[in-house]
């Protein structure tokens, strides 16, 4: 049997990086890859829960969180890459609360927990490890083991000096899937994050070609690549340069690093027109972060764009080709370097870091650079841009000054981020009269946040506010929700349950995370967590983007029922006896049975996970008795439960009363548990 060894990658609260697309590889350069790549599964330590404390009596997991819903966001986010085959099956709990250190055991695992072991591995400064046993030769990945440091707080609720556990578990399952870090400041690969901090949640362009490139799906052929070499003028190759490519009009940015021989290969590009550069790991990438990939790095060089930094080429990337591009850089250290960005408020305090940082649409922002040369005299708003996204440089806003605590000189100006700006990635430029320097894809544009109120929240049937009933289908009304476009629900590869996440949106209640059925700028119709059940209120958030509201507190009730009807009527969505549509020329005949569509029946039994699509075997009924009226007649109730095969429908089958009135537009009423729906109208004969 052939040895295997073990590679240790990590994500870090201390500053640092790695740049662009980079393959985790064995000494021999073979890549890393998975052969169970399409239905991964893996285990979660059964002590992975809200509330979870370490062997000092600290806190591990805050009380509001939901840690396994979490960790299967966490593997949504890679499994949600259209142009790749991954798949993770859902999360296994096992008693498991450390893996062996020096031998592979085949069980793939997830920990929080406390032990000897799990400390040893993670050590004092690293707030996640993701520990990989390989075959030497082929790089076929055997085992993986992710385990959070269990001397530091985590949420699922961005909890003040917590770590965000979706960011850092999907971070983690990069690695897993064989990825190294990357340089791309704001890539879910990127070396480090910080407490409240969501970002890696979002997969870039970088990580998406990353993933497309290991386990390529049919779409795949798709993309294109630009390859070359990096060379050094008058010397000869460029070993460890960073070289990314960025769409200037979309802000996709990807990139690899150069080989021993100054190669390099930018695989699985969207078509597109790109500027191409090549750039030193003198920070914030370091080579020691990099392993392989960072060994023997030549630092000493100035950044070259092709075609020069004011004039770039615009290099055309097409549908199944590589385009070639060579660059040639200048020897020496850079004069300049950009090592920690950040933004905030005009004239306010400015969050910084060695990562990326937000700018949001429509609005002005101060931005901060940091970094060696700085303090040129020479630069001025006209040395400043980006590429990606319209963002203007305000006339008059530059300022300097020093870092107090490193005493790197640093630039201050204020940007307007275009309201129509696309939400996505941006690379900051400085350009200086000898040297150039930019910040990789170092800005994310984000939404300003969902504005909602409790009254927007309503049934999705009958658009009644006043509450939400465990399990219901709702509706969301506000702006800033999701896309301009409209997009619909999906059902999750790995756990077969409703996704909880579409375009980039999540809804939760009281941080349990809902299933969505659609999303758009305007509306959400989502389904109410069943484990709302026995709260008074809750607490209703959405998060587009990484940008939330602040809540909304909506009461909870027993029940909320509302008939489906025609859009803009009040005609109900029903079938008669012999399942056809009913309406005013398809009259349902009395002592025959409706079938009518609603929601908000509150608990069934048995009771069904959110999410989950009904059974047929066993139906799930309504927990409290259901009635329905045919213009003010009881009729018989047959059936009262969930529609098999959806989310959340209720099913009613009534039949009409021999005694009934007849017409049209005959009344018909819902209620259940004494809770009454508004009325709907039938045909009758």
């Amino acid at each position: 049997m052939r040895s295997r060894f073990l590679l240790l990658s990590c994500l870090c609260l201390l500053p640092g990086s790695a740049r662009a697309f980079v393959r985790g590889r064995t000494n021999s350069g073979a890549p890393l890859r998975r052969t169970d790549s399409g239905h991964i599964q893996y285990l979660v330590s059964d002590k992975t829960a809200a509330g979870l404390t370490n062997s000092s009596g600290s806190v591990v997991i805050t009380s509001d969180s939901d840690p396994v819903a979490a960790l299967q966001a966490a593997m949504d986010n890679w499994t949600g890459v259209t142009s790749a085959t991954v798949g993770f099956a859902p999360l296994t709990l096992s008693s498991l609360q450390s893996a062996s250190s020096s031998q592979p055991d085949g069980q793939h695992l997830i920990t929080f927990a406390d032990t000897p072991e799990n400390r040893s591995a993670a050590g004092g400064g690293t707030i996640a490890i993701t520990r990989i046993f390989f075959n030497p030769s082929s790089g076929e990945i055997i085992d993986t083991d992710t385990i959070f440091n269990p001397q530091f707080t985590y949420s699922t609720t961005l909890q003040a000096g917590t770590y965000d556990i979706e960011a850092v578990a999907t971070h983690e399952l990069g690695h897993a899937l064989g990825a190294n870090h990357s340089g791309l400041l704001c890539a879910s690969m990127f070396f480090s994050t910080r407490r409240g901090v969501a970002d890696a949640r979002l997969l870039t362009s970088d990580d998406i070609a990353f993933v497309t490139d290991t386990y390529p799906s049919s779409s795949a052929s798709s993309l294109g690549a630009i390859a070359g070499t990096v060379n050094l003028s008058g010397v000869g190759p460029v070993r460890g340069a960073l070289v990314t490519a960025v769409n200037p009009a979309t802000g996709v940015a990807i990139g690899t690093v150069s080989s021993i021989n100054g190669a390099y290969t930018i695989a699985r590009m969207p078509p597109g027109q790109y500027v191409l550069y090549a750039e030193p790991m003198d920070g914030p990438v370091d080579p020691n972060q990099l392993a392989e990939a960072g060994a023997g790095a030549n630092i000493n060089f100035s950044t070259v764009v092709l075609g020069g930094a004011f004039t770039p080429t615009s290099l055309a990337v097409n549908a199944g080709s590589t385009t070639p591009a060579d660059l040639t850089a200048e020897g020496g250290q850079p004069a300049m370097n950009i090592t920690q960005g950040g933004s905030g408020p005009v004239n306010g305090a400015i969050s910084f870091g060695s990562g990326g940082f937000p700018l949001t649409r429509g609005t002005a922002s101060d931005v901060l650079l940091i970094g060696r040369g700085l303090d040129d005299a020479a630069l001025s708003e006209s040395s400043l841009s980006f590429l990606g996204a319209p963002i203007t440089i305000r006339s008059g806003s530059l300022t300097r000054g020093s870092n107090p605590s490193n005493g790197l000189p640093y630039l201050r100006f204020t940007v307007q981020v275009a309201g129509d700006a696309a939400l996505g990635l941006a690379t900051a430029v400085v350009r200086g009269s000898t040297s150039t320097v930019l910040y990789s894809a170092g800005v994310r544009i984000v939404p300003q946040a969902p504005v909602f109120t409790a009254a927007g929240v309503v049934d999705a049937a009958s658009f009644q506010a006043g509450g939400v009933a465990p399990g219901a289908i709702i509706s969301i009304f506000g702006v800033n929700l999701g896309p301009a476009d409209g997009m619909g629900a999906a059902r999750d590869r790995g756990t077969g349950l409703l996704s909880a996440s579409v375009a980039n949106v999540s809804v939760t209640f009281n941080g349990v995370r809902s299933p969505l059925y659609f999303v758009r700028q305007d509306q959400i119709n989502a389904q109410v967590p069943f484990e709302v059940a026995g709260q008074s209120t809750v607490q209703v958030a959405v998060r587009y983007n990484l940008v939330a509201n602040q809540g909304v507190t909506v009461p909870v009730l027993a029940a909320h029922p509302g008939v489906f009807t025609f859009g803009g009527t009040s005609r109900a969505v029903a079938l008669n006896e012999d399942g056809s549509l009913n309406s005013p020329d398809n009259a349902l005949p009395r002592g025959q049975v409706a079938t009518l569509f609603a929601t908000g029946q509150g608990g069934v039994n048995p009771l069904l996970g959110t999410g989950q699509f009904a059974l047929s075997d066993p139906l799930s009924r309504a927990a409290q008795q259901a009635t329905v009226t045919f213009g003010g007649v009881g009729g018989e109730v047959l059936f009262a439960g969930l529609a098999p095969g959806f989310v959340g429908l209720l099913q009613v089958n009534a039949r009409v009363p021999d005694n009934a009135d007849v017409g049209a537009n005959v009344p018909v009423r819902l209620t259940i548990g004494g809770a009454s729906s508004p009325d709907a109208v039938l045909a009758v004969r």
